[in-house]
């Protein structure tokens, strides 16, 4: 950025709400952080000034409140340049945390059931098991109605279970899933440890999950990983249809849910392309 090219210019607002009582110190806060952040080297005071539209004294001032509480530094670039500090990194990590909640995902959730007009699920790993935090119904679908918003456990026998469960160390897995035996559902139902270890393998090596008639009879589903910047599995999304359809459209099912695991996780990856950038580094 060239800066003694720059003319002078009034704040920005923050939002378009003219009926609204606006506080004229935050907007200053939020425009002075805005100049900044558009020049990784940093700004003179005196450019602020001049963007501000305010005096030189005033804007010493300001960087000096910000400077202490960490939201400006002086920049390594050169003496007299101002460039964002650390605390804005928390500030951040916050965001990124509350756009990763299991709610966000509501909307891809409500796609997949039109994309498939099928019941979805969506599921996370809480408090040491798999639990349902949104189940969108379809007209006349009478399937997994227990399966429902706050719905816990049976994960080796529901497709978005076997998702998080292949992501999971067997270490942090519920103390349902360490005995000899476990619990049986219907005839269908993975019984014992082995069976579940080699059923998460083929889970990770293709993508996605299924369970045919596992947790209930006459239900099949598939469900896919949504995973956020760092390739960790935030969530898993999923379907649920009878036997019938499931063998019918098994391909296309699989191709719709794959694709709304896949949006949604590009959505958290935009969210941290830092994060992101590092694992595709890495990757390469």
């Amino acid at each position: 950025m060239t800066q003694n090219a720059v003319p002078l210019a009034t704040p920005r607002p923050a939002m378009d709400a003219p009926a609204r009582r606006l506080l004229n110190s935050a907007l200053n806060v939020t425009e002075t952080l805005s100049i900044i952040a558009d020049d990784a080297q940093g700004v003179t005071a005196k450019f602020l000034a001049r963007r501000l539209s305010q005096s030189l004294s005033s804007t010493y001032y300001a960087l000096q409140t910000l400077t202490t509480v960490g939201l400006v530094e002086p920049s390594p670039c050169a003496p007299g340049l101002y460039t964002l500090g650390p605390r804005i990194a928390d500030l951040y990590a916050g965001y990124v945390a509350n756009r990763a909640l299991p709610e966000r995902l509501a909307p891809f959730l409500s796609d997949l059931r039109e994309a498939t007009h099928a019941r979805t699920y969506l599921g996370a790993w809480s408090r040491g098991d798999l639990e349902v935090t949104h189940a969108l119904g379809r007209r006349g679908a009478t399937e997994l109605q227990d399966v429902s918003s706050g719905f816990r456990g049976a994960a080796h026998s529901l497709a978005i279970g076997k998702v998080l469960l292949a992501a999971t160390h067997a270490e942090r897995w519920p103390d349902y899933l360490c005995r000899s035996r476990l619990e049986v559902f219907t005839d269908a139902t993975i019984d014992t440890p082995g069976h579940l270890y080699t059923e998460l393998a083929k889970v990770r090596e293709r993508g996605y999950a299924t369970d045919v008639e596992e947790y209930a009879a006459r239900v099949c589903c598939v469900a896919a990983p949504v995973y956020d910047s760092a390739g960790r599995v935030l969530a898993a999304v999923g379907i649920s249809v009878p036997p019938r359809r499931f063998e019918r459209e098994f391909d296309r099912l699989v191709h719709a849910v794959k694709a709304s695991a896949r949006d949604t996780s590009e959505m958290f990856s935009g969210l941290d392309p830092l994060t992101a950038l590092v694992r595709r580094t890495a990757e390469a």
